[in-house]
């Protein structure tokens, strides 16, 4: 793949793979939605080239996330590099909660990157059905919070913070 020159902290996004995230979190509504991205990295960006649905199975999915371990474990096998979760906040606007902060560990090191999606109120449901699958989308990039061990904290378990990425639809 070409390298995305002069582009640091972009991900791109196929229109068609956007479509698929809404479509699934629309259908999922008014539990929270989740799947992974496929894609792969290059000099200064992340380039996904698909979605992949996983079942949420939370105890209390309309609040919570929680990938189904076997679907999770699958992705992995793909021919695809996965390089990120989705999940959506079907109330809320797309920003990062104190759960989602908290459940960093169990994805950093395994993905680079997180999305949340959450329905787009704006726009009129009953007007189209186009407009049923308006999503705002927010992507961040998973970092370690090399701050923290800055400042000489000495928990071993390490800890994690969300940036934001310029998303780029194509």
């Amino acid at each position: 793949m070409a390298a995305l020159h002069g582009q640091q902290n972009t991900l791109t996004l196929p229109r068609s793979v956007e479509q698929e995230m809404s479509r699934h979190m629309h259908l999922s509504l008014p539990q929270e939605a989740c799947g992974v991205v496929l894609g792969e990295t290059a000099a200064g960006g992340i380039r996904i080239s698909r979605f992949q649905p996983i079942r949420n199975v939370a105890p209390d999915p309309l609040h919570h996330f929680s990938l189904d371990q076997r679907e999770w474990i699958q992705c992995f096998y793909s021919e695809c590099t996965i390089v990120g979760i989705f999940h959506s906040h079907p109330r809320t606007i797309p920003i990062p909660s104190k759960e989602d902060l908290q459940a960093l560990p169990n994805f950093a090191g395994v993905v680079q990157t997180y999305l949340i999606g959450a329905p787009d109120l704006s726009v009129s449901t009953s007007a189209s059905n186009e407009a049923t699958s308006s999503m705002l989308l927010n992507a961040y990039q998973i970092i370690s919070n090399e701050e923290q061990r800055r400042r000489g904290a000495s928990s071993s378990i390490p800890s994690y913070c969300l940036v934001p990425l310029t998303l780029r639809m194509t």
